[in-house]
């Protein structure tokens, strides 16, 4: 109950009484989730030549670190033998030889990923997912529609959990109308914010964003977050470490509350303002997962992530 006082008796007390600070318990704490998914992508894309072999031990090391996830992509990357991984080999061979170990090895303990673009044709393009090797896989709204449109279409029918790569704020607006407005993707929608990359032509298949400093960085993805959660607030939304702002970006995500994931495949950088490349993905993971443990978050265990994008557990 607050006393009654004639303004001057109030003004005296308030300056007798005078306190700068009030408690610290009015503040509320903030709306940011506990537990993190940290997902890994683990192509060493920017040394263009690798093997399976090294795949298997990429993902491995992150896995028993904590990730909940790997993605794996071999677009553009040449094995040792001189082989195109995206042309010369069936797409279900060159996974399964990535993954199969790794089942054995971890179980159900990580949430397999892997992209959908390669093939002679489109049945092709989606065999990974229909022969039930990847939990989850990436596709860019801004991709031809012709691919595009059927490709989320067979994920959503196979059971695989689309992930709408989104590489600038055009693309949400294309997810939004092909594919949210058509009832095409269900709900939770989950996007993957992967910009900051540098493009080296004018136009592609997906259009790039600039990112060249903390403030630039910091606009477009307060722009992309706030307008994903004009569609839909209870969206899932996991960010890249991408280009040069790479473990900034991440840093980042994390305070918003947002996922996150790292890996070689789109960034060889330790720091934005220097050219020291990261060792391997464990050592970018561990900074990761070290950066969220002071900032009050904990990395997602595999059937965590499977839960937030809507999928079953596993044992």
């Amino acid at each position: 109950m607050i006393e009654k006082l004639p303004l001057w008796e109030a003004a005296k007390r308030e300056m007798e009484e005078y306190q700068f600070i009030a408690g610290a318990e009015l503040q509320p704490k903030w709306d940011v989730p506990e537990k993190i998914a940290i997902n890994a992508a683990v192509s060493g894309r920017f040394e263009t030549t690798t093997s399976i072999e090294e795949y298997v031990d990429a993902a491995s090391s992150v896995i028993e670190a904590g990730a909940c996830g790997v993605h794996i992509d071999f677009s553009f990357m040449t094995d040792k033998q001189g082989r195109r991984l995206d042309r010369d080999i069936p797409p279900v061979e060159a996974y399964s030889a990535v993954l199969e170990p790794l089942r054995a090895r971890f179980g159900n303990d990580f949430v397999p990923n892997v992209n959908v673009l390669n093939g002679t044709t489109f049945d092709m393009c989606i065999s990974p997912a229909r022969e039930g090797l990847c939990e989850v896989a990436p596709c860019a709204p801004g991709h031809p529609e012709a691919f595009m449109v059927p490709a989320i279409e067979a994920l959503e029918t196979t059971g695989v959990k689309p992930e709408l790569a989104v590489h600038s704020s055009g693309e949400i607006e294309l997810a939004k109308r092909k594919l949210i407005d058509t009832g095409i993707l269900r709900k939770p929608y989950n996007w993957l914010l992967l910009y900051g990359l540098p493009f080296n032509v004018g136009r592609t298949l997906v259009s790039g964003t600039w990112v060249s400093n903390a403030h630039d960085m910091t606009q477009h993805m307060f722009l992309m977050v706030d307008q994903i959660r004009q569609i839909d607030p209870t969206s899932v939304i996991s960010v890249c470490a991408a280009g040069r702002a790479g473990l900034y970006m991440t840093t980042l995500a994390t305070m918003m509350g947002l996922h996150i994931r790292i890996g070689t495949e789109d960034t060889p950088w330790k720091h934005p303002n220097s050219d020291e490349r990261l060792k391997d993905n464990l050592e970018m993971f561990n900074m990761a997962r070290d950066l969220a443990g002071l900032l009050g978050r904990k990395p997602a265990s595999a059937n965590e992530y499977r839960e937030l994008v809507g999928k079953p557990a596993r044992k």
